[in-house]
């Protein structure tokens, strides 16, 4: 059995590889396949995979969302084929253990158990399953129709001060405003989305919200680089969940990447907690605009991994 740092270390050395590779994740695909769009999804439960289980998932070069586990295909009459490999994700469960201390006084303690699971995509899936198939046949005319109306909703919903002007992108901490060119100054839609959701992202992070961002980060250093790789996650997992289709230019994922490879080598928490800071980050962005009974539903902690 693996122990925790080994998963770390396994995990964060999947990810460096398809960095590396150049492997493109589900977010970077410059169309939007319809019913397909948004998070990798259990085909059983219909809740969606989380934080690193996000990238795992998606770098795994499947088209496909729908995954679940050998046993849950079978539940729903499904039989993974004979020789598939499946795909490791992460089973994260926090535990929580009580002991008396010298004093006489109960003391309590947690932390998370981190176990690996294996699941495995529809298209290695055989059985009646047609359901799900449909979901994912490709739509070449999606991409021309796409309604960004809802990104525009989500957006607003948030209430973020988001001022237009000048040639830079970037959040403000201290003044707590987003300020971005010009839309007309954005060569293309998606490429205007993105930079809206990454600073989005960077604006959930504020004191008066998820209290993530570190006031010694400088650009440079690790914290910035950790934070940029939130951000940056938090804007692909945002946009594909609203099915808008992203660039096939990478530049400015490329950009980073050297960065974030060197911050995951050294670190292999870093991955954890870029990823599941992004998670969280988009959660919050939704919950704006979602009924409260779902954003409150949304919010609960996912100890299973495998949904």
């Amino acid at each position: 059995m693996l122990s925790q740092a080994e998963i770390r270390e396994s995990v964060t050395s999947k990810i460096v590889e398809a960095l590396r590779s150049g492997a493109v994740p589900f977010w970077r695909k410059p169309w939007s396949e319809g019913c397909n769009a948004g998070y990798p999804t259990n085909a059983v439960t219909g809740k969606h995979y989380r934080g690193v289980n996000l990238l795992l998932l998606s770098l795994a070069g499947h088209a496909s969302k729908w995954w679940a586990t050998y046993n849950q295909w079978r539940s729903i009459d499904g039989q993974v084929r004979r020789g598939e490999k499946g795909t490791q994700i992460i089973l994260y469960k926090p535990i929580t253990r009580k002991k008396i201390n010298d004093d006489g006084e109960e003391e309590v303690s947690s932390f998370p158990l981190m176990k690996t699971w294996t699941v495995f995509n529809i298209a290695q899936v055989d059985g009646n399953l047609d359901q799900f198939r449909a979901s994912y046949q490709p739509n070449p005319g999606a991409a021309k129709v796409v309604d960004f109306g809802p990104a525009e909703e989500v957006i607003a919903a948030t209430g973020a001060d988001i001022r237009y002007g000048g040639d830079r992108a970037f959040y403000s901490p201290e003044d707590d405003l987003i300020k971005l060119p010009p839309k007309d100054a954005f060569e293309t839609t998606h490429e205007f989305y993105g930079v809206l959701a990454h600073e989005v992202t960077h604006w959930t992070g504020h004191t008066t919200r998820l209290n993530r961002l570190s006031k010694f980060a400088r650009f440079g250093n690790e914290s910035y680089a950790v934070e940029e790789l939130v951000a940056e996650l938090g804007s692909a997992f945002l946009l594909a969940e609203l099915g808008i289709p992203q660039s096939e230019d990478l530049s400015n994922a490329i950009g980073y990447l050297d960065h974030w490879v060197k911050v995951l080598q050294r670190d292999h928490t870093a991955i954890f907690t870029a990823s599941s800071a992004a998670s969280k980050a988009v959660d919050y962005v939704l919950s704006f605009s979602k009924p409260k009974d779902e954003a409150a539903s949304d919010t609960e902690s996912e100890s299973v991994a495998v949904a």
